[in-house]
């Protein structure tokens, strides 16, 4: 069986690349060949024909496939995200997106919220719309926190409004006078120059803060390492690989409260949530403070994300909605 995935990055540092990798390298392991076409990066790695394609992000891809000539000649399955589901689709679907759906074998995404968004948009995708939860896979082990905390923030998230990566400022601003050592660090991508000149001005005004650019996924352990506390502001999410990964490794997390997030951030039981600057604050003092609680929460997160998503399980999913495909 060979598959062919339509992703719009695998060579840039982003959750759609970090996904596909992972993917491949798995279904590798169980003997599956596999080819990629990044499709935002203008790179074609397509050297033979594919039994299926599985293609990720429904709105990018119409608009790439449209402008290149591409079409599709295999049964194929879309695999939707956040900006999808939560935006794109919610604003408007015209005639071509609704046939690049309908015609698609399964629909897969992230969680039961996204599932339910895309069954509003036409109830008949009920019975195709597969709810596969995104795997964790760290290539490499860190060291634990320390019990002295400073805290050291991590916020990774790509710059654009979506992800709101200045949400908490003002909590911050109040929390330095408490935490003279608190720094707070964004990694991401330029992805809007504007929410960049945003966090570049806000930055200058503060050495406690600062943005690092992109980071590529195989050196992130030492990012994660010195890390104390990792945090997601984001208005709406598909389902955000960066909080997993940090649960995973045993860092305390704590996100905005939104949909996708309370799928798997329950408050004081897997991590912290917040809506007020009020709750943010009150959650980094009792993350730093509270030696015990954060212990518990933190072993309680670890556990539940290697029961619920190991790249083991997941790619075992996907093999079955292929081989359903491969014997029709």
């Amino acid at each position: 069986m060979h598959i062919l995935f339509l992703t719009p990055y695998f060579n840039q540092p982003r959750g759609n690349s970090t996904t596909i990798k992972r993917l491949v390298h798995f279904l590798q392991v169980k003997n599956i060949n596999t080819s990629v076409i990044p499709y935002m990066e203008e790179d074609n790695w397509y050297r033979s024909e594919a039994d299926i394609y599985h293609i990720l992000h429904a709105t990018r891809f119409i608009r790439w496939a449209r402008e290149n000539d591409f079409a599709i000649h295999q049964p194929y399955i879309v695999t939707m995200g956040g900006t999808d589901i939560n935006i794109d689709l919610q604003e408007t679907m015209d005639d071509e997106m609704f046939s690049f759906l309908n015609d698609a074998s399964f629909i897969t995404v992230f969680t039961n919220a996204a599932k339910d968004k895309v069954i509003h948009l036409h109830p008949e995708w009920a019975t195709k719309t597969v709810v596969i939860p995104q795997a964790i896979w760290l290539p490499w082990k860190i060291l634990p926190n320390k019990e002295e905390m400073s805290p050291q923030i991590l916020l990774p998230a790509g710059l654009r409004p979506v992800k709101d990566v200045l949400h908490v400022l003002p909590a911050l601003d109040e929390l330095i006078d408490s935490y003279p050592r608190m720094t707070f660090t964004i990694l991401g991508a330029n992805l809007d120059e504007k929410v960049n000149k945003q966090v570049q001005t806000q930055a200058k005004k503060r050495l406690w803060m600062k943005y690092a650019g992109v980071v590529p996924y195989e050196v992130m352990k030492g990012w994660y390492e010195q890390t104390q506390i990792v945090i997601n502001t984001s208005l709406s999410e598909g389902q955000s690989l960066a909080l997993m990964e940090a649960m995973a490794m045993g860092k305390p997390v704590i996100a905005r409260k939104n949909e996708a997030n309370l799928q798997f951030v329950r408050h004081h039981q897997t991590g912290w949530l917040y809506e007020t600057m009020a709750e943010f604050k009150a959650a980094v003092h009792e993350i730093v403070n509270e030696p015990v609680l954060r212990n518990r929460v933190v072993k309680t997160a670890k556990e539940w994300i290697i029961e619920n998503h190991s790249p083991e399980k997941e790619t075992s999913k996907y093999i079955q909605l292929y081989q359903q495909l491969k014997t029709e």
